[in-house]
């Protein structure tokens, strides 16, 4: 019977050894380290939309808007301004600003018979009239307005060349850069001097400088005929 018992507990007893020999085993393999290199990066935890680093945060950055020239114009200004010629500028624009850019009226232009407010025209033709000068038919004045007909009328019935020795006061206003005051001058001038040699002693009128006689050098004549 003792021996019997003997042989239980010895058995109960290499169970035992077995059950903790197994969970070592066991216990040892769970505890072991990864290998060298290997790391497990854990996912975070997503942003809520607005958060702050959220990717929602990232706004596009605007294209930039394309710049967009104003378009130009070409216009042709003449008569009393110190530099008559063509000019551009901006569609929209006033006469007054192509008069500028013409280096702005000479002391004789009559500045109240045009209308520099107006818009300038793309290829049109202004003429900045002197004090006292007709308008000639079919010149254009600085608002695109053609002469009346008592002026049409006026500047036909005047010679042309003008003939300084001979032409009336009106007729010699028809010249560019001759107003009323410097046509009553050259008149008085012939009656008190005498007629005119040659179309360039009306330099001698007072007034009247090279300036005026080289735009008025082709128009007037001293020859009867």
């Amino acid at each position: 019977m003792k021996k019997l018992i003997a042989v239980g507990i010895s058995g109960v007893v290499a169970l035992s050894l077995l059950f903790v020999a197994g969970w070592m085993v066991f216990a040892g393999g769970a505890g072991e380290q990864e290998p060298d290199g290997v790391q497990i990066i854990v996912p975070a935890e997503t942003s809520e939309p607005g958060a702050v680093g959220s990717p929602g945060d990232i706004t596009p950055a605007p294209m930039p808007s394309p710049t967009v020239l104003p378009e130009e114009i070409t216009v042709y200004i003449t008569g009393e301004v110190v530099n008559p010629g063509v000019y551009s500028v901006a569609r929209g624009e006033r006469l007054d600003v192509v008069l500028q850019l013409a280096g702005g009226p000479t002391d004789d232009a009559d500045l109240d018979r045009i209308n520099l407010a107006a818009y300038a025209t793309d290829a049109a033709h202004y003429t900045i009239p002197a004090a006292g000068e007709p308008v000639r038919p079919g010149e254009p004045l600085g608002d695109g307005s053609t002469p009346n007909a008592n002026e049409a009328g006026q500047s036909d019935s005047c010679q042309s060349p003008v003939n300084i020795n001979t032409a009336s006061v009106q007729c010699l206003e028809t010249l560019p850069g001759i107003g009323g005051v410097r046509a009553e001058s050259i008149v008085a001038h012939r009656e008190q001097e005498g007629l005119f040699a040659n179309p360039e002693a009306i330099t001698d009128v007072s007034g009247i400088g090279e300036g005026i006689f080289r735009r008025i050098a082709e128009l007037i004549t001293v020859d009867p005929h």
